[in-house]
């Protein structure tokens, strides 16, 4: 809404004009959107007949979509608010969901653009189970996203889309059977019909190669203006995932901070390290005063790496909160998942977080980490 120009301002007058025959055809289509209240049109939780930014803001979408063609843009609301009172999309968005699609979506905060970010990891779904009832499966994932678009907060100037990431860690060719592909077209018209201007930045990590053929097939029926919101990245590419996404906001499971419990308070921003074979790196964590406590998260994405977390008085002196055993041997590795813990500082200074690739002549390792003061 905030880079309205005069023409769609123009056009969107037009289609407030339009939206009072628009809802009540949908009444008169539908017995369940024809029993909501008068002036109680709702896309969103958001009452789009009354004049505000919000309502503006769920307006735009459609007619963004439809490159503003107003009577379009009638239409397509027309129809979802038809399809939303008739699946009761509503209700399903305060539904507890059943077992099998439980554990597969994270919403792990809002990335640097306030997007909130809804990752989906389809490695561990038991195919038959999640694909195996197509309205079963539409209702989930709708849900899903009802659930990330609640986080948007709909005003002028704030975030007005999704950024996504498809995890395919664990996904085999032998998967995509009719109920997959049946799956997917039916939850991708119901997406692209009802759910317009949502889709922002969209990250495929650990893609398998032999997927790009049939993607790239599939993309070039997709306009382009989505086409350049997809980024593709291979097998374990935390650098460039870390590039688009604070490790914060990346799940455990595929290299990232992000836990449904932490020490640290949410939000607390991540950051990442790329070690070079044979090298060592030192990053300053944060300052901190005498006799405050740190909070802090560290872990190696990929393989293993020695490390120590330190606190560096003003003085020189030093204080090691943690630390792999050089002589033993011993070091952190992805296996480990994140590793968590809490120092005091014994006077002003520093947090360090030193990384070692004393294993590798050739392979790069990659590092996250974040640490905050602990509250008094």
């Amino acid at each position: 809404l905030h880079d309205l120009g005069d023409a769609e301002a123009a056009k969107l007058a037009q289609l407030r004009e339009e939206l009072p025959a628009a809802v009540a055809q949908a009444r008169d289509a539908s017995a369940e959107m024809a029993a909501t209240p008068e002036g109680g049109a709702t896309l969103w939780r958001t009452p789009i007949e009354q004049r505000s930014d919000a309502s503006d803001i769920c307006l735009l979408k459609y007619l963004r979509a439809e490159e503003l063609n107003v009577g379009k843009a009638a239409e397509r609301i027309k129809q979802s608010l038809i399809f939303r009172a008739d699946c009761k999309i509503d209700e399903i968005a305060k539904a507890e969901l059943p077992e099998h699609f439980c554990g597969h979506d994270f919403l792990t905060g809002s990335d640097e653009g306030g997007r909130p970010v809804m990752i989906s990891r389809f490695g561990g779904m038991d195919i038959g189970k999640v694909f195996g009832d197509l309205e079963a499966f539409v209702r989930y994932r709708a849900k899903i996203m009802e659930d990330a678009i609640a986080m948007l907060e709909f005003k002028r100037g704030h975030a007005e889309d999704l950024t996504q990431v498809h995890d395919y860690s664990g996904v085999l060719t032998s998967m995509f059977n009719s109920d997959v592909k049946n799956g997917v077209t039916a939850i991708s018209k119901v997406f692209s019909e009802h759910y317009p201007e949502f889709k922002g930045k969209t990250l495929f990590v650990n893609f398998p190669a032999v997927f790009s053929k049939p993607f790239q097939a599939l993309a070039a029926l997709l306009p382009e203006r989505t086409r350049n919101k997809f980024v593709i990245l291979g097998q374990d590419d935390h650098e460039a995932l870390f590039g688009h996404l604070r490790p914060d906001l990346v799940p455990e499971a595929i290299g990232g901070l992000w836990r449904s419990e932490s020490l640290l308070r949410p939000g607390t921003p991540g950051r990442f390290a790329v070690i070079r074979p044979r090298d060592s790196v030192e990053v300053s964590g944060m300052t901190v005063k005498s006799g405050q406590d740190v909070l802090w998260e560290v872990r190696v994405c990929t393989l293993e790496v020695a490390y120590e977390v330190a606190f560096v008085g003003d003085d020189g002196s030093e204080t090691s909160f943690s630390s792999s055993s050089k002589s033993e041997g011993q070091h952190l590795t992805a296996q480990d998942g994140v590793l968590a813990g809490r120092g005091s500082a014994p006077s002003d200074g520093k947090v360090v977080f030193r990384f070692r690739n004393e294993n590798a002549w050739f392979k790069k390792r990659v590092a996250a980490f974040r640490c905050h003061v602990a509250p008094a």
